[in-house]
């Protein structure tokens, strides 16, 4: 699904700079074994050795967060390393003598006619293991005083039980239905652990909801303490190439807090903030990729 959604929202950035292009599956042998060459291709995650021959340039979209040292070694059939966040340039331009930062962005999930409601909190866990989501149900178990908290996480990894102030949402989701619940919401609880970009994050900035996420690379690229709220975190550990931060268990309950004391137009001018840089940054991704074709 990650991947899935990168190839759309780098193809539909390609098509802007009037750039054909297409997506074969990895491991097509009729897309392998065709005929002609590509002038470029551009690598998402990961380096797929098997296409080497099939263009002329070859570009990378790594996640740090997933690219095992392992695979160092496939850069070398790399022409340029192409980075979503100032986190990743750092990290491999320790492997590599060409790494550019050309940021990211995702789909615009905002519905013009909804107003968000600053007094509903939403995290989108989806199937990932890395959003801190087991820290949130124990606050929200901690403090059965808190206004309701929507979870949506895929069955595989859903808790069988949550507090009486969560309301789980495990089953298979229209994506009407979704953008509806992230557009309601007027607060995204975002801590993850690590990011490669960090989708849902910029998804809830585009709805101009309260964003609030770990205060680490590269959450802290896209939120910044005046369009969003920050959690410090307590510790870290690699993952990778790049690195998993703990949010403090305390700050982040004393940031809930805030939000819930929050006047609603403070809310509404942080929210707006968000929707202000997700638009600048959807701009400035298609002049970066533009420059490199």
């Amino acid at each position: 699904m990650g991947l899935d959604r990168d190839a759309l929202l780098l193809a539909t950035a390609l098509r802007a700079s009037e750039v054909n292009s297409k997506a074969p599956k990895l491991k097509s042998l009729r897309a392998l074994f065709s005929a002609g060459k590509a002038d470029a291709a551009f690598h998402l995650e990961r380096v797929s050795p098997l296409w080497k021959r099939k263009a002329g340039t070859h570009f990378l979209i790594p996640n740090q967060e997933r690219f095992p040292r392992r695979h160092l070694g496939r850069l070398g059939m790399i022409d340029h390393i192409l980075c979503k966040s100032r986190h990743a340039v750092e990290a491999f331009s320790k492997h590599h003598p060409s790494v550019h930062f050309i940021g990211f962005t995702s789909e615009d999930r905002r519905e013009e006619a909804m107003i968000p409601d600053f007094g509903r909190f939403f995290h989108l866990a989806g199937r990932s293991t890395l959003k801190n989501t087991g820290l949130l149900l124990e606050l929200w178990n901690k403090h059965p005083e808190w206004p309701l908290l929507t979870l949506v996480q895929h069955p595989d990894n859903a808790p069988s039980s949550v507090p009486p102030n969560v309301e789980l949402v495990s089953r298979y989701l229209p994506d009407s239905e979704l953008r509806h619940m992230q557009n309601s919401c007027g607060i995204h609880l975002c801590p993850s652990l690590s990011e490669s970009w960090g989708h849902y994050i910029a998804e809830a900035m585009s709805c101009a909801a309260v964003t609030l996420t770990t205060d680490a690379p590269p959450m802290n690229e896209l939120v910044t303490a005046d369009r969003g709220v920050l959690v410090p975190y307590l510790n870290s550990e690699p993952r990778h190439l790049g690195t998993n931060f703990h949010a403090d268990p305390d700050a982040l309950e004393a940031a809930i807090e805030k939000l819930i004391a929050m006047p609603e137009g403070e809310k509404q001018a942080l929210g707006m903030s968000g929707r202000r840089w997700f638009e600048e940054n959807d701009g400035l991704f298609g002049e970066r990729i533009a420059r490199f074709l």
